[in-house]
């Protein structure tokens, strides 16, 4: 027996399962033949062996390959009257049961050490299964015959044996889920811009495998990876855990089907139930209630510790230049792992501790550039585009700014950028809520250098200095004109009248100098007052813009559970407080005609 599991001198075959089955039969026959032969029915015929000559014997005659019916009268005296003489009388029954119940003991020991070896190189969970399945019926079977043994602890070695070896393997292939990790490691290490983070393009013909020839599986998968922005670097670490998650969900299969084994004895039927039961018990409930428990708790090991070195990995990116689309990438991992979680309460909260960061970087990456672009040229705009279009009394805005409408595009199309695989509803809230903030903090400073302009500043003092000092030149002009002939007359009325009339000319003189003065005077002033009076009227349809704007941008903004005490909630009181407009009823109507305007264009930013 034990020459059936020694092939270290064979080079030409390999350990197998059948060495064990064969090796299980010959010590199970052994126990049985010895039993059989020892020490009764071997002394009954070494005796018989004494009685008659060995030729005589009519067993021999009747073997055709001697020919004795030919050969035996050329036989000499000494053959033909041979006479076997063996000591039958040296065997006792204790004696036998001894020798018999050692050997069984040694024999038990190289069967399961065989079993043993041969199973180390066997890393299929199934096959292990299957050797398991025919080792133990084989017992079952055979090894309940041999008298004054108990075949249930010769069962026991063989499923302590099998066991071991089916819990190392599923340890083995649970640990491989640091693979991932070691992945995900290597490429954030080797990253390179442009590159690792090259995105997939949905409509994208060209690279498009669109050959239908092996069925539409392939494609779809192909569509379904595309929609889910697996370029290379996220397709090698998610094809690494679904091959994973193939094999994990084999060994369970696996681990179900052994509950579902009955452990019979079909051909000794003289079992009674409770023996039957027992073993019942054992083999398909305790077993794969130990796998069970075995595969549970490496797989929450397994994922707290994956957990935790992705964790790590973000932490030591999240400050860097890319970090942006180092969240995309980890995000995307972390999305595919969790679809793939096992049904363990240990696990349901995989990943959940870092995405809200993630969520955080992915929003502030977006939405930089769109609210760059918005704070340098909406914002700085002094006038209202559309203000020719305002209705009602008191004309109110109708639409948006041209650069509110321009900037809820950008957003949206940096979203799409990005990949519209990443905007799950917790992440679409997170970017409303980081541009609610961005955009309240930078509005409230633009009105607040707006308001703060002085109506006599730079630009209200160059335009009114211009028409008085025009009117100055005008009033200066005439007065010249006038003069000559005004001097002519006095000169006259002077040779005519004498010396006696200078005191009345000087007179008017002063009268007449005074009356450019106020003429050019009351001009300026009302220039002046003109040009603030359509500063202040300007300043006022931007704010009433900016209102309509602001509720506007709230439709899309704001969630549909958010605190009225947000940011734009905050600024849209404060830029009413500045509008001039009096009572709720123009501030409800921006309001619904916003709302109105909202519904129309809604669907062209989707993702928001």
């Amino acid at each position: 027996m034990a020459l059936a599991f020694d092939v270290e001198d064979n080079k030409e075959r390999q350990r197998s399962t059948a060495d064990v089955l064969k090796s299980l039969t010959l010590y199970t026959k052994t126990l049985l033949d010895v039993q059989a032969l020892v020490p009764f029915k071997l002394s009954d015929a070494l005796s018989n062996l004494k009685k008659s000559p060995l030729l005589a014997d009519a067993t021999l005659k009747t073997l055709e390959c001697l020919r004795l019916d030919v050969y035996e009268r050329w036989c000499g005296e000494e053959i033909q009257f041979f006479t076997p003489f063996v000591r039958h009388d040296d065997l006792d029954g204790p004696q036998a049961r001894d020798m018999l119940f050692s050997w069984a003991k040694r024999g038990g020991e190289v069967l399961v050490d065989g079993l043993k070896k041969t199973m180390e190189r066997m890393t299929e969970f199934k096959a292990i299964t299957e050797l398991r399945t025919s080792v133990l019926q084989l017992w079952i079977r055979e090894g309940g015959k041999a008298r004054g043994f108990d075949p249930s602890e010769m069962l026991d070695e063989l499923r302590g044996a099998v066991n071991g070896h089916m819990l190392r393997v599923v340890e083995t292939k649970v640990n491989k889920l640091h693979l991932v990790g070691s992945e995900v490691s290597a490429t954030l290490e080797s990253w390179q811009d442009g590159v690792t983070d090259e995105g997939v393009d949905l409509w994208n013909v060209r690279g498009f495998d669109i050959d239908l020839i092996h069925g539409a599986d392939h494609f779809l998968q192909e569509l379904v990876a595309r929609l889910h922005g697996r370029n290379d670097a996220v397709s090698k670490a998610v094809s690494g855990f679904q091959s994973w998650r193939h094999i994990i969900d084999e060994v369970g299969e696996v681990v179900e089907q052994l509950k579902r084994q009955r452990w019979d004895n079909d051909i000794d039927e003289i079992e009674d139930e409770e023996t039957i039961e027992a073993r019942q018990q054992l083999l398909s409930r305790e077993d794969p209630r130990t796998l069970h428990e075995k595969l549970d708790a490496t797989l929450v090991k397994a994922f707290v510790d994956l957990d935790g070195k992705l964790t790590g990995l973000w932490r030591s990116k999240e400050g860097a230049q890319n970090g942006g689309r180092v969240a995309m990438y980890l995000l995307r991992i972390l999305r595919d792992v969790r679809e793939g979680l096992p049904k363990l309460d240990a696990v349901k909260r995989f990943g959940l501790e870092v995405v809200p960061s993630l969520h955080e970087r992915l929003a502030t990456t977006v939405a930089a550039q769109p609210l760059e672009v918005f704070k340098g040229r909406a914002l700085t705009q002094k006038t209202v585009v559309g203000r020719p279009l305002w209705e009602g009394s008191p004309e109110l805005p109708t639409q948006p700014s041209p650069r509110v409408f321009q900037f809820l595009r950008d957003v949206s199309t940096e979203m799409g950028d990005a990949g519209m695989d990443l905007w799950s509803a917790v992440a679409v809230g997170v970017i409303k809520r980081h541009l609610g903030t961005q955009l309240g903090e930078m509005w409230l400073e633009a009105m607040e250098a707006h308001l703060a302009e002085d109506v006599t500043g730079d630009a209200s003092d160059a335009k009114p200095d211009d028409v008085v000092k025009d009117s100055a030149e005008e009033n200066g002009d005439d007065k010249e004109a006038e003069t000559p002939d005004t001097e002519k007359q006095e000169d006259a009325i002077d040779e005519e009248k004498g010396d006696d009339a200078d005191t009345e000319d000087k007179e008017e003189k002063e009268e007449e100098a005074s009356k450019p003065e106020i003429e050019t005077t009351e001009p300026a002033a009302k220039a002046t007052a003109k040009v603030d009076d359509g500063l202040a009227q300007q300043r006022r349809d931007l704010l009433i813009q900016w209102l309509y704007d602001v509720s506007f941008l709230r439709c899309y903004l704001d969630a549909p559970t958010a605190s009225q005490n947000n940011e734009l909630a905050s600024l849209e009181d404060t830029i009413f407080e500045h509008t001039g407009l009096e009572g709720d009823g123009a501030r409800q109507r921006i309001g619904k005609s916003s709302q109105e305007y909202h519904k129309k264009t809604s669907l062209l930013f989707g993702l928001l």
